[in-house]
């Protein structure tokens, strides 16, 4: 009786020749559930890929962990170099130096922050080389790589001259203006698209009267242990260098985008619970349209689990279709929101996603596997559960009653 009761359960799932009301709000109830599945496996793909082009992306870009002189003496930054290379996490450090500049191009106007680098050794703590060829930098060519929006703000192209001038330090409040060559620009993609000026080192010391001292960039195994690797690094150098790492600059975004990750998790769970709501007032619809069955199965000795049986069999169908067709078009979608949105972009010449206020100027995404399966998990077991109380109401059913009352 209980291999009956299951096939009974299937056979009014699939039924479609009874009350028609009824058969509609079933099929709607369906949509719901995979309609909320989708969405909810489109938007974590996409919060998901966020988080993979922070960690991928951006955060290897920029220096984990940076220390700085805090004094403008000249400091022995090769012995600080080989003791911090010492640090089991360190995985390679490269010297550079910093200063503000306002680059000019005709009657426009960019304050920056610019950076002086040695190209060998900065492809070891970054990762900018696969964007541009760092080796363009010479020493004795006052060349710039610049940002692809901060050029196109001032209009600059490769091979355009561009004016920088530079606060000196000297204590005679002047500016020093000098002469660059725009070597490349480089656009990855990200907000330090926006404000990256970098130059060879040598360079960058030449245009202070008193050359700065040089700082280091330090790249460690785990970026999110940089903060800990920071502190432990602060307490043997903190007394002449002061320690900045990622999550000082970062962090917050980083943070924002987990919380916003959650918040959406839960507004989008909502909307499953409400697509699981209908399945029980379908299902309570259902046992009302039943009664006559329900009256004869019982008659001819149906007892009241295989009642229970037939209808919960009824709404683990809907949980399982909804569950699993919503989960294979939501990796669908995700598979091409990234496409889809850029191809939206072009036809009406918008952008969506401006590196000047998110992270990154494109809509990334990264579908996870596990991620699906506990989403279509989820659903399921909330349809299964929703399934109880109309279903243990068929099965308290009293025969003589449901068939009087059909």
């Amino acid at each position: 009786m209980r291999s009956l009761a299951t096939y009974i359960g299937f056979r009014y799932s699939a039924d479609r020749s009874g009350n028609q009301l009824v058969s509609f709000l079933s099929r709607l109830s369906m949509f719901g559930l995979i309609l909320g599945v989708a969405l909810l496996v489109v938007v974590l793909s996409v919060m998901n890929g966020f988080d993979r082009e922070m960690r991928n992306r951006i955060l290897a870009l920029v220096p984990h962990i940076t220390l700085q002189p805090w004094s403008s003496e000249e400091m022995d930054w090769q012995q600080l170099q080989q003791d911090v290379e010492r640090h089991p996490e360190v995985v390679a450090t490269a010297p550079f130096v910093q200063g503000n500049a306002m680059l000019i191009k005709g009657g426009e106007v960019e304050p920056s922050l610019f950076f002086g680098i040695d190209p060998g050794a900065e492809k070891a703590v970054s990762r900018i080389h696969e964007y541009v060829d760092l080796d363009i930098l010479k020493a004795d060519s006052k060349d710039l790589i610049l940002g692809k929006a901060l050029a196109e703000r001032l209009g600059l192209r490769a091979g355009d001259r561009a004016t920088l001038g530079v606060p000196q330090t000297d204590g005679r409040q002047n500016v020093r203006f000098v002469q660059m060559n725009v070597a490349a620009l480089v656009a990855t993609g990200t907000e330090l698209d926006q404000q990256l000026m970098l130059m060879h080192i040598d360079v960058a010391r030449s245009l202070f009267a008193k050359a700065p001292p040089i700082s280091l960039r330090v790249s460690v195994d785990d970026v999110f242990a940089a903060p800990q690797i920071a502190w432990e690094l602060a307490s043997v150098h903190g007394r002449d260098y002061m320690m900045r790492d990622w999550s000082q600059q970062f962090g917050n975004m980083y943070h924002a985008i987990q919380m916003s990750r959650k918040l959406v998790v839960i507004m989008l769970l909502a909307v499953v619970a409400v697509a699981v709501f209908n399945v029980v007032s379908t299902l309570v619809m259902v046992v009302n349209d039943k009664r006559a069955d329900i009256g004869i199965l019982r008659s001819q000795g149906a007892s009241q689990g295989d009642i229970l049986r037939i209808f919960l069999t009824y709404g683990a169908v809907i949980g399982a279709v909804g569950a699993s067709a919503g989960g294979i078009i939501g990796v669908l979608m995700a598979l091409g929101v990234s496409d889809l949105v850029a191809a939206i972009e072009n036809l009406f010449g918008l952008k969506l996603l401006q590196s000047d206020v998110y992270p990154i100027n494109y809509l990334p995404s990264d579908v996870r596997i596990p991620d699906v399966a506990m989403v279509c998990a989820t659903a399921y077991v909330m349809s299964l559960l929703a399934t109880i109380y109309p279903a243990w109401r068929a099965s308290r059913m009293a025969p003589a009653e449901a068939l009087r009352s059909s």
